[in-house]
């Protein structure tokens, strides 16, 4: 994943989940198509666009992405959002481009040169990936240029994983931490707790501190303890 510099004293870099990998991703059958274009990630588009609810994996998809490309640049749109529009301009000469949440970039000052840096990018010979709350057709952008740019994009849903494949993914990234989740465990956070994977995993992320803290094993009454369940 690189870095790039919005000026020599401004260093563009943002924090990702070192866990957010393609490998780590949990694909169901109807993801099919999804899961060959990222593991590709390239298409003759050059252009795509995941969707879908908050929680269904956008995220890891995008920085799982960034990860597996030297040429690559995972841009969070709430992260950009403290920086002024301009800082785009310095982007133009990357290869590979993925913004998480570009709705939030459905404003006037920033549609401009969000423009200008896909049309650079794809002109180059690059590739971007967008990902946001809706498809590009029902996205809130004002600028006919860009309006009309998104809808050549190659689009796909990422679809939230069933309650079973959830269970699965969260044991598979206990385990990758040396977290052995007991059933009772696992069906007692999962009472209790959303089932945005999202939430989930930063639930997780606590329990494991804890429980190196406190040299700890995960069992139901030490998760009622660290949350007060």
């Amino acid at each position: 994943m690189t870095s790039l510099a919005l000026s020599p004293q401004l260093p563009l870099l943002f924090p990702s989940d070192h866990e957010a990998r393609l490998d780590t991703f949990v694909w169901e059958a109807a993801q099919e198509a999804l899961r060959v274009h990222c593991l590709a990630a390239s298409s003759a588009a050059g252009f795509h666009w995941l969707w879908g609810r908050p929680g269904a994996g956008k995220t890891h998809l995008l920085q799982g992405i960034a990860r597996a490309r030297q040429d690559a640049l995972y841009l969070p749109a709430s992260r950009l959002l403290a920086y002024e529009p301009s800082c785009l301009q310095s982007l133009q000469q990357g290869r590979l481009l993925l913004i998480d949440d570009v709705d939030l970039l459905a404003q006037p000052a920033w549609e401009e040169p969000l423009f200008c840096l896909m049309q650079a990018l794809l002109d180059g010979g690059g590739e971007c990936w967008f990902s946001a709350a809706l498809p590009p057709a029902k996205a809130t952008f004002q600028l006919a240029d860009l309006q009309s740019r998104l809808q050549l994009a190659l689009v796909f849903e990422v679809q939230e994983l069933g309650d079973e494949a959830k269970a699965a993914a969260l044991v598979a990234r206990a385990a990758r931490r040396g977290i052995e989740l007991r059933d009772e465990v696992l069906q007692f956070i999962l009472a209790r707790n959303t089932r945005s994977m999202h939430d989930l995993a930063l639930l997780l992320d606590r329990l494991d501190h804890s429980a190196l803290a406190e040299q700890r094993r995960v069992t139901v009454p030490f998760v009622k303890s660290v949350m007060g369940w």
